[in-house]
């Protein structure tokens, strides 16, 4: 059977969107190499659905004709991407928090942790650079359905960016989940390096972002 040609372009629509925030139709249209009319329709499509939205441009520079208008997801958006079995983990928080009290959960989470850190050190190459080790942690994570990537931030951090949180819904419930995420990383690099969360789905903004500084060792040298 051949590819829908109309889904996939729905779908990287989506993912552009997820990735990359508020972006105008006209430049989904060049980068998916499509026909303004047909990113129009795709758009309208999935308005219909209530899982886009638009708004007006923060533009720079003023342009003629029509108000630029930016494209971005709702929070209904959030059932085309993976949530790793959302209910059934809320569920069973719940059951245990019941059973076992708040101790019984932190030692759930404290579990969850170890389990992570373990996995995690035994991929991140030995004798790599700290970006090296990042790159390979974003692999791992984008695997796991993180949509992950690494960019350059400023007085040389590096950006350890999370587009979608595949467990948002458990991350709702029991907001222990993304404490135990920063711990995991903080843990996993930190002998090189410090982490600080910068930005917070949860808190409002539309990603996850992490700003890892390398730890400078003595003589002004970092790792």
């Amino acid at each position: 059977m051949s590819p829908n040609p109309q889904k996939n372009t729905r779908h990287a629509i989506l993912d552009i969107l997820k990735r990359e925030g508020p972006t105008e139709a006209r430049s989904l249209a060049k980068r998916l190499g499509v026909t303004p009319m047909a990113i129009s329709l795709q758009l309208a499509a999935l308005e219909e659905e209530k899982i886009v939205a638009s708004g007006p441009a923060a533009e720079q520079t003023p342009r003629r004709g029509r108000p630029v208008r930016n494209w971005s997801l709702t929070e209904a958006a959030n059932r085309a991407f993976p949530d790793a079995h959302a209910l059934l983990t809320v569920g069973l928080l719940t059951s245990l928090q019941e059973v076992y009290g708040s101790k019984g959960l932190e030692k759930l989470l404290e579990a969850r942790t170890r389990s992570q850190v373990e996995e995690y050190a035994r991929i991140l190459p030995a004798d790599a650079g700290l970006r090296e080790k990042v790159k390979a942690l974003a692999a791992a994570r984008d695997r796991e359905g993180y949509m992950t990537e690494v960019k350059s931030g400023t007085s040389g951090a590096i950006l350890f960016i999370e587009n979608h949180c595949p467990i948002c819904t458990a991350a709702k419930s029991c907001q222990g989940f993304c404490q135990s995420e920063w711990k995991v990383f903080q843990t996993v690099l930190g002998s090189i390096a410090t982490v600080t969360r910068e930005e917070h789905l949860l808190s409002g903004d539309r990603r996850c972002v992490y700003a890892i500084k390398p730890i400078a060792k003595e003589g002004g040298e970092t790792c």
